[in-house]
């Protein structure tokens, strides 16, 4: 008895649900990295203020200059500024990580259904074969019994 292999009919489609996956992981990570890099910039910058807040505090003990005081209060504040824009800049890519991160969980939903479909269907293939082995043995034990009927 000649078995036909199993072969599921939406494969391709499956096989691009998977790259698409594939592809929103890769999106997924740039991101991810993308907010990292933006969280580390943040730090940097208030690490830097918190040193030049010190520097600043120390230059007030040695100096009396006006002008120096007021470009380095300038300064502060524009550091002040700059910590701020990039507060803003890591909460959006924040929201850019979380909306990514739903699309790659849309992906995952998405591949998994159709491998529960071929697995569904894998599962029916099987029980036809076995359904058509057993037909096949009861048929061969038919014709067994009939030739020893006839042979006695």
């Amino acid at each position: 008895m000649h078995y036909k292999p199993f072969k599921f009919k939406l494969e391709k489609i499956l096989q691009m649900k998977i790259e698409e996956e594939d592809e929103q992981k890769r999106v997924f990570a740039k991101v991810m990295k993308k907010l990292q890099d933006e969280e580390e910039k943040l730090k940097k910058l208030e690490s830097l203020l918190e040193y030049k807040k010190e520097e600043f505090k120390m230059k007030l003990l040695q100096a009396n200059e006006a002008h120096f005081f007021k470009s380095f209060s300038d300064y502060l504040e524009k550091l002040k500024k700059d910590i701020e824009l990039q507060k803003i800049i890591v909460e959006k890519c924040k929201l850019e990580v979380e909306i990514e991160k739903q699309k790659l969980q849309e992906k995952i939903n998405e591949r998994k259904s159709f491998e529960k479909l071929k697995e569904k269907e894998y599962q029916k293939y099987l029980a036809e074969q076995k359904l058509a082995e057993n037909k096949l043995l009861d048929e061969l034990s038919n014709i067994r019994y009939t030739r020893n009927k006839q042979n006695e």
